[in-house]
């Protein structure tokens, strides 16, 4: 299947798994824009968020792009595994908790922008998770 099958309504797929592929993709595109700011503007961020280590944006960066591409393999499959989609969600779910948990400590280091930056990442990432669960949850229904 193609990313933009994986999208569009009529594609060849059970109806009730849009949500949850339109919310993947949605993560997989946040994830691929966020991975590749923090490849190429690496040096500027770091200044600008106060980060102490100027090769934590760049491994950031790849990360997220690996993350992207596996969220757009389970995404783009005729029947998505809904395993492997609760392990995106954990991960999802993990991210914000680390962050919130991060906070507190790094708050004194970082910059103001450097925590907006934190948490809106944040904000953003637990709101895919909630849209996944949805997409989920519509999917494991009888008859979904």
């Amino acid at each position: 299947m193609f990313l933009t099958d994986a999208w569009n309504s009529d594609a060849p797929f059970n109806p009730e798994s849009r949500l949850l592929r339109r919310f993947l993709l949605g993560n997989a595109t946040f994830s691929t824009l966020t991975g590749t700011i923090c490849l190429v503007d690496a040096a500027t961020l770091t200044q600008a968020f106060g980060i102490p280590d100027p090769t934590l944006l760049p491994s950031l960066g790849l990360q997220l792009l690996l993350f992207a591409t596996a969220i757009i393999w389970i995404a783009t499959r005729q029947n998505i595994s809904t395993r492997l989609s609760w392990v995106i969600i954990a991960l999802d779910i993990g991210w914000v908790a680390s962050s919130v948990a991060l906070l507190p400590f790094v708050a004194g280091m970082l910059t103001s922008a450097g925590i907006t930056a934190i948490i809106l990442v944040a904000l953003g990432v637990a709101s895919f998770a909630g849209g996944q669960i949805a997409g989920v949850r519509r999917l494991s229904r009888p008859g979904g």
